[in-house]
Formats: C-alpha cells, structure tokens, sequence
C-alpha cells in the first residue's frame, strides 16, 4: 500500500504538481519500502533453528556458572572444549554454533581487549572432521555487562547420529561453564584425546563433572 501510495504521487510529477526535491524524496521512499518488503521476505523464508544443549537445559541466567579458558585454566593452548551431540533427525544440518562467552572489558580504561583468533571445528562421532572456521572473538562476544550469547553463522554441515562441536579459546574469550549437573557430553579435546570435563570441588575434594554452555543450532 505504501508503495502503491508513493507511485501515485509519482505518476503526478507530469502535471508539474512537485518539485525536484520532492521528487527525489518520493522516489527514496519508494526504494526503501520495496527494501524493507525484500528484507521481510528473505526473513520469512529463513526457517528458525532448532537449537540443542547438553547442560542442564535451565535458563542461563538461572544457571550456577562461570567463564573458563583452556589456555588461562588449563596452560594449553591447542585444548577444546568439545561437546558432543546427537542430530535429531534424519538430513538434519548444522547451521550455527552459540556459546556463552565474554570477550571481557576493563573498566578502568574503558576499553576492550584486542582482536584474537578463536578456532572452531564440527567433527563426526569417529572425530573425523567435518568444518573448520578461524574468527576473532570479538565479532561475537564483545560487551561491557558481562557474558552475552554469542551466534557464529557455518555453511550447512550434514550431521548424522552423534557429532562434536569443539571450540579452541586460545585465551581471546573465555567460555561459559556450567560448575555442576555434567551430562557427561563435555570433553576437553587435546591430541585427538577426549577427555572428560571435570572439576576438583576445593572444599570437599569431589571431582564433579561440569558442561560447557555452547548449543549446536540447526533444521
């Protein structure tokens, strides 16, 4: 209707009923409307993702975690945290990995830390590799408050049966841990070893199996 309005207004201009100036405004209105009906179409047609977790499955906010890194916890700096999942269905596809992370922030300079490269990789339940994807942290988990849920976009990766989804901090971001409820589906993945991913409680010396807050999202 808008554009169906602007074009009439248009469609005037030979009777001499505007000026240049108005002219030019109708017709930007006229391309930004027909901009906005693409960006909605496109929006439609991107199917919502089916989004799975291997936690405790409870909101995040509710969550009992902290933020870690195999490289500033751990001293390694090729470690993963790995979470292996299961695809739902048959001809499902991989299309995004969320995790919960924070580039962190310094107060006193009000300034973030400096691009790092992060790694991550999909591979199949025999480990053979699937995707592979370097980025900098701070494209996905920059803020000033604290940890944000950060979405990095993969082409789709058919994933069949169980799979892994491995992110390599190398000490640019730390990632979300949930300290309690282990699923028994995170690892730290070193050498091609996978190892579970457990905490020593300091008080009562209980070794605890913990989750990494990182979601496969696909359809």
């Amino acid at each position: 209707m808008i554009i169906v309005f602007i074009c009439n207004k248009l469609s005037n201009v030979s009777k001499g009923d505007y000026s240049m100036n108005t002219i030019m405004k109708l017709s930007s209105l006229c391309c930004l409307a027909l901009c906005f009906i693409a960006i909605a179409a496109e929006a439609a047609e991107k199917p919502e993702l089916t989004a799975l977790r291997q936690d405790s499955n409870i909101n995040y906010s509710q969550m009992n975690f902290s933020l870690f890194s195999s490289l500033y916890n751990l001293g390694i700096l090729n470690g993963g945290m790995a979470v292996k999942f299961s695809a739902p269905k048959a001809g499902w596809k991989l299309q995004a990995v969320r995790a919960v992370g924070w580039s962190g922030y310094n107060e006193s300079t009000q300034s973030y830390p400096g691009d790092g490269v992060f790694l991550l990789e999909v591979r199949d339940s025999d480990m053979n590799l699937l995707y592979k994807f370097a980025d900098v942290q701070n494209n996905y988990f920059l803020s000033e408050s604290g940890p944000v849920l950060g979405e990095i976009e993969i082409p789709a990766v058919a994933v069949t049966g169980d799979f892994y989804v491995i992110l390599y901090d190398r000490g640019t971001a730390r990632i979300g841990m949930e300290n309690n409820n282990g699923t028994g589906n995170s690892f730290i993945y070193l050498g091609g070893d996978l190892v579970p991913a457990e905490r020593v409680d300091p008080k009562t010396n209980e070794t605890i199996g913990v989750n990494w807050m990182i979601e496969a999202a696909g359809n």
